[in-house]
């Protein structure tokens, strides 16, 4: 049995493509000042703690929110701590000069804890879950010149009345560069063998995808690691090793900038929820909503029935730098009317349904 019953998806509409600059941002709503050494990532840290600050309270009576027994869900979409110059921005594109929008390896760390503390010190975020989208970063040049790249989801859980034996936040490394993410695949650090998150060393590394922690079973994935499958083929390598059903997950989740819910990668028990955040928001002329998707996996068709949208409601962000990503391709996302918020299902949902 798990900790809780139900769900409620509380999915961060912004767009995460296009390189931005971080803006200026102060604490609102309450959130925490957050102190990081690199003023580029504090500020866009800091406009993620305000989201949540601001998420929690605007949402606070919603079906769901003060049950001790559902689940908040909280995505921001990938690419969501991405740096960028000023030259990077009028181009729109990343360089190889910044290593892709990359901050330094150890950031990550610095990030992950600087987040937790906003959020586990705080009552509002009782029995949440955050996938605080990813990080961009970089191993150090070593002598042969070449470019290491990681590209890291961070997951985190709010206060608990007692926490079990799992870590309270992990740091999940995606697999796969994708064509549209900038660099060349063989920049991927995974792709050095005399790295430790080389494939060569490390080749069940998929399995990290697998988050045990409240009695569940949860998988986790980035993007393009979605469409090649790592989730379920970390289930199937279980299944293999240990007999058939031996990993069952409650839930699957995917944070991305260009990717949908694909039915043939959805590893999760019959009747049970996906959910995938995204951030993708291209094409200058046109520059659409980025997209959310809930879906409810039916085993016998091998489908996943997404919910409609009519069932989740989305209020808008306040209109300024400490809240909302301004100058989205310079601009011009804003300028076309554009929204940047936060949708959520009118009430909760069940984590397992019966055909």
């Amino acid at each position: 049995m798990t900790t809780y019953t139900s769900m409620l998806p509380l999915s961060y509409m912004v767009p995460t493509f296009y390189p931005t600059l971080p803006g200026n941002v102060q604490p609102q709503g309450g959130a925490p000042l957050i102190t990081l050494a690199d003023p580029d990532l504090q500020a866009r840290a800091q406009r993620l703690v305000n989201v949540l600050y601001w998420t929690a309270e605007q949402y606070k009576n919603q079906d769901g929110m003060t049950d001790p027994q559902t689940l908040k869900v909280f995505i921001c979409p990938e690419f969501y701590f991405r740096k960028a110059t000023v030259e990077e921005v009028r181009s729109g594109g990343f360089l190889p000069s910044t290593s892709f929008g990359s901050y330094p390896e150890e950031a990550r760390y610095q990030l992950a804890e600087a987040i937790y503390q906003a959020v586990f010190t705080s009552p509002l975020f009782k029995h949440w879950t955050i996938v605080a989208g990813s990080i961009c970063s970089a191993l150090p040049i070593g002598p042969t010149g070449r470019m290491n790249l990681l590209n890291t989801a961070i997951m985190l859980r709010g206060q608990r009345p007692a926490l079990d034996a799992s870590v309270p936040y992990i740091l999940m490394e995606k697999h796969y560069i994708s064509d549209i993410d900038g660099p060349a695949k063989r920049a991927h650090a995974n792709r050095d063998p005399t790295t430790v998150y080389s494939f060569r060393l490390n080749p069940d590394q998929f399995l990290d995808n697998l988050i045990y922690w409240d009695d569940m079973k949860v998988g986790l994935e980035v993007c393009l690691d979605h469409n090649k499958q790592v989730v379920r083929n970390a289930v199937n390598l279980i299944d293999q090793t240990l007999g058939p059903g031996a990993c069952v997950l409650d839930m699957q989740l995917v944070t991305s900038c260009g990717m949908s819910i694909v039915d043939q990668a959805v590893a999760i028990a019959d009747g049970a929820l996906i959910m995938l955040t995204d951030g993708m928001s291209h094409l200058v002329d046109q520059l659409p909503e980025p997209i959310f998707q809930v879906g409810r996996y039916d085993a016998a068709s091998g489908r996943t029935n997404l919910l409609d949208s009519d069932l989740f409601e989305f209020s808008e962000l306040p209109g300024n730098p400490s809240y909302q990503v301004l100058d989205y391709a310079q601009g011009r996302y804003v300028a076309k009317g554009r929204r940047q918020g936060v949708w959520v299902s009118e009430s909760r949902l069940a984590l397992i349904e019966q055909a």
